[in-house]
């Protein structure tokens, strides 16, 4: 197997380590041990993290290696807002080829799964490459988050439904309203869903 393909195999475990919650927000990334766990050398582990820290998913101090992020209220505030102003630029980008834009996939297996699938779907009908690169690191950001939340907010199912048929319409009024529904009640719970987050 070649450097390349060892880097990408073990970027993509690191980083389901992260977003199924294996290693926690503020746990140290050790690249030994992980090499370990990976069965690869630490050269691999450390390009990896190096690339999860541009996608915000990892944190390089000096003099103190690799983390996980930890996040507050404020971060994950200022992440909902973030979040909502990119789809919003999309759907300006997006309008009159959102319904044409077929979903791609089956069902997702959980709440998390099934909103990022819906933004990227948003991202792909905007033509705009850069507009996927920047959901998808969004929705691995928040992956985690989106994990909590259905424990904390009833109905994100009917939510994930009503946002899925008015994308399915091609609905960009109805969009724009329900996004800036979904994004409002989350930031109004930030606190919650950050303690849910560190204690799960």
């Amino acid at each position: 197997m070649n450097a390349g393909a060892t880097t990408e195999r073990v970027h993509d475990a690191i980083r389901r380590l992260i977003l199924t919650r294996v290693v926690r927000p503020g746990t140290r990334l050790d690249p030994a041990v992980l090499a370990d766990r990976l069965a690869t050398s630490a050269t691999p582990v450390r390009e990896a993290l190096n690339q999860l820290c541009g996608a915000g998913l990892v944190d390089a101090r000096p003099g103190g290696g690799f983390h996980v992020p930890m996040i507050d209220a404020p971060a994950l505030a200022d992440l909902y807002r973030w979040n909502e102003d990119v789809i919003g630029i999309i759907l300006r980008s997006a309008a009159g080829r959102i319904a044409a834009h077929a979903a791609n996939g089956g069902q997702a297996d959980d709440d998390a799964t099934a909103t990022g699938a819906l933004v990227e779907r948003l991202a792909r009908a905007s033509r705009n490459e850069e507009h996927l690169r920047a959901v998808r690191d969004i929705n691995a950001r928040l992956h985690a988050v989106r994990l909590v939340e259905a424990g904390l907010i009833a109905d994100t199912r009917d939510e994930i439904a009503h946002l899925s048929a008015a994308t399915d319409r091609g609905d960009v009024a109805a969009l724009r309203i329900r996004w800036r529904q979904y994004h409002r009640r989350r930031r109004r719970m930030v606190a919650e869903i950050v303690r849910a987050l560190l204690r799960s």
